[in-house]
C-alpha cells in the first residue's frame, strides 16, 4: 500500500469533495464520513461543513491548511482481492490513526486507473475544537504509514503485491559514483 497526503491552503472544499465523490466512482465503492451531518453525497452541503468547521479555528494565519485530501493506493495485482468489507476496515483503520477527532470523507476508486485506492478528505482543524489538524512527517510515517502497514500485514497478508519494503533504493547512477 502507498500512502500519500496533499494539503490544501485555499478553500476549494467543493472541488475536492465533488471529486472524490464522483458518480463513476461510487457505484461499487462506498462513502464512510465522520462528523458529517445528512447526506453524505451531497457536495454542497458536506463543503459548506468543511467551511464552517473551519471558522472554528483558534489561530489564523494567512497560510493555513483547510483541508488535507489522503491516497492509500494498492497494487493492480491485488485488486481482486480487495473487497468493500476489507476496504472500508481498512479505511477505518487509517481515520483512527490519521485524524480521530477531524472531520473526514472516504471513498473508494475502482474505476479511475488500473488498480484500487481508497480517497479521504480530513479538515484543517479538529472538529468544533478550532486546533490544527497537522501532522509532522515523522509523526505521519510513524504513527500513521507503518502502523497501517503492520495493519494490512496482519489482517490482510494475502494482499501481497501491496507491501511496501522501506529500505531506501540507490538510483543506478548514484551506484556508478
Amino acid at each position: 500500500m502507498i500512502i500519500k497526503s496533499k494539503s490544501y491552503k485555499t478553500e476549494c472544499y467543493q472541488n475536492v469533495i465533488a471529486y472524490v465523490l464522483r458518480e463513476s466512482e461510487l457505484e461499487n465503492g462506498f462513502v464512510i464520513s465522520r462528523f458529517i451531518k445528512g447526506n453524505n453525497r451531497d457536495v454542497e452541503a458536506i463543503s459548506k461543513q468543511y467551511k464552517t468547521n473551519e471558522s472554528y479555528r483558534k489561530h489564523i494565519r494567512k497560510n493555513n491548511v483547510k483541508l488535507y485530501m489522503d491516497i492509500l493506493s494498492f497494487k493492480a495485482e491485488d485488486a481482486r482481492l480487495l473487497t468493500n468489507d476489507k476496504l472500508e476496515k481498512i479505511a477505518k483503520k487509517y481515520i483512527s490513526l490519521r485524524s480521530p477527532l477531524g472531520m473526514s470523507l472516504c471513498t473508494v476508486h475502482r474505476n479511475e486507473k488500473s488498480h484500487t485506492h481508497l480517497h479521504f478528505v480530513f479538515s484543517g482543524t479538529h472538529y468544533r475544537i478550532g486546533i490544527a489538524n497537522r501532522i509532522s512527517r515523522d509523526d505521519f510515517k510513524n504513527k500513521v504509514k507503518i502502523p497501517m502497514e503492520t495493519y494490512q500485514k496482519k489482517h490482510f497478508p494475502e494482499l501481497k503485491a501491496s507491501e511496501i519494503s522501506h529500505q531506501k533504493k540507490v538510483s543506478p547512477s548514484k551506484k556508478k559514483q
